[in-house]
């Protein structure tokens, strides 16, 4: 049984960690055995992802961070001589170099990288086996020589079904009134990306007429206090507990399950599509579009992400919001639209067997000549790191010497007075 060693780059919840160990549970079914890996220092306190490996009964490891390229070659080898991995792979571009350099060396064994980002780094080695998760990308390195294959975040649509789970014991456990509609977001609370969107959309919902709605925002990070302090302003505001910071969830199926609209990016809009709830599709710096059959296409080609803003997005996601929550029969034919193409789209079943794919062409065609190629690549790094740390010397030793020159007039000029 091959043995893949796959890193992570945080052991907090996330949607891409997510997306790692459910591959991983996933391929074993095709006979290739996965050993997760993340760094010690990004576990966090409360629910993280080993809550998710161990229910999906998967290995998870961690390590301590690496401070450099080459120590964190030397951790990845000996990892991979630990767990006689067959092949490394990757999540994320920016941590693609210790592998190549390390585990990989040579050649000896296979590289296989995903890249869940809305682009891919231009030193990311070229010949290696890619992932990406947007149809644009795919395109964009259509010519990229070590291929590149479309593999979307996947959605375990056996699993993510609100036939299966129900989120009524969670709402009563939260205090809300369990006839009121419910907009749900399921997302880091972090500064970067993600708190631009959340504090829109509690502005939004706090400026809604109908005190009937509630919005229920799940997740943790950096930007959690600032947004419990803004959704406590709100909440007085209005004179009423409408908008509730749940805190993070290692399993917020009963969330989705709870929601009569969602509102998300990546990931967590994807997966509210398979429990069948109306989609609204938020963007990093305030943008937000519904998911129609109209607009389906376009959001699921850019991986429901956009970076774009708009002058009003408070105002802009009113406006999306007063109708779907006024019209119940137009949120069940978006919901049933949703699932259908969640299925069909990103179902975990369909991704993995791709990932199986790309694996196999990993361990039959990646050796000594593919690693090779990519070392002009590493040379130019290298040839542009010596430049920077020159230029950085020349204007350090430029600052030394301008100091030392209005040093000595100071000295002269106290003499003469």
């Amino acid at each position: 049984m091959p043995k893949i060693l796959v890193q992570v780059n945080s052991l907090a919840l996330g949607g891409t960690q997510i997306n790692a160990v459910d591959f991983a549970s996933e391929v074993a079914a095709y006979g290739y055995e996965s050993v997760l890996v993340g760094p010690l220092d990004t576990l966090p306190d409360g629910p993280s992802l080993f809550d998710v490996a161990r229910e999906r009964g998967v290995q998870l490891k961690t390590f301590d961070r690496p401070r450099s390229t080459v120590a964190g070659a030397h951790s990845l080898a000996a990892l991979a001589k630990e767990h006689q991995a067959d092949l490394v792979h990757v999540y994320g571009s920016w941590t693609s170099r210790p592998a190549w350099w390390g585990p990989c060396l040579m050649g000896r064994r296979p590289l296989v990288l995903t890249v869940y980002e809305m682009a891919v780094d231009s030193m990311t080695p070229r010949n290696t086996e890619l992932i990406v998760g947007t149809k644009y990308l795919e395109e964009e390195l259509v010519a990229r020589p070590g291929g590149v294959r479309l593999i979307s975040p996947p959605v375990d649509t056996r699993r993510d079904d609100s036939h299966v789970v129900s989120g009524s014991a969670w709402v009563k456990s939260l205090g809300l009134d369990p006839e009121n509609l419910r907009i749900v977001m399921v997302t880091r609370l972090d500064e970067e990306m993600k708190a631009t969107a959340v504090s829109h959309a509690i502005r939004a919902v706090g400026g809604l007429a109908n005190t009937k709605v509630d919005l229920i925002i799940v997740g943790t990070g950096d930007a959690e206090i600032r947004l419990r302090g803004l959704a406590d302003q709100v909440n007085a505001s209005r004179r009423r507990h409408g908008i509730v910071l749940a805190g993070p969830m290692s399993d917020p199926r009963c969330a989705y399950a709870a929601a009569d609209v969602v509102i998300g990016m990546g990931g967590s809009a994807a997966r509210s599509l398979s429990f069948g709830k109306p989609l609204i599709v938020a963007g990093v710096a305030g943008w937000f579009r519904m998911f129609t059959p109209d607009s389906s296409a376009e959001l699921f080609r850019n991986s429901f992400w956009s970076p774009d803003s708009t002058p009003d997005p408070v105002g802009d996601l009113r406006r999306i919001l007063l109708p779907i929550l006024a019209d119940s029969e137009k949120r069940s034919l978006l919901g049933r639209y949703g699932r259908e193409f969640a299925q069909l789209n990103f179902g975990l079943p369909a991704m993995a067997k791709r990932l199986v794919d790309t694996y196999d062409l990993a361990i039959s065609g990646y050796g000594f000549k593919a690693w090779s190629r990519d070392m002009p690549l590493e040379l130019r790094r290298l040839h542009l790191r010596i430049r920077g740390l020159a230029a950085s010397l020349i204007r350090n030793r430029r600052t030394t010497d301008r100091s030392a020159a209005s040093a000595f007039c100071n000295q002269e000029m106290e003499k003469t007075s």
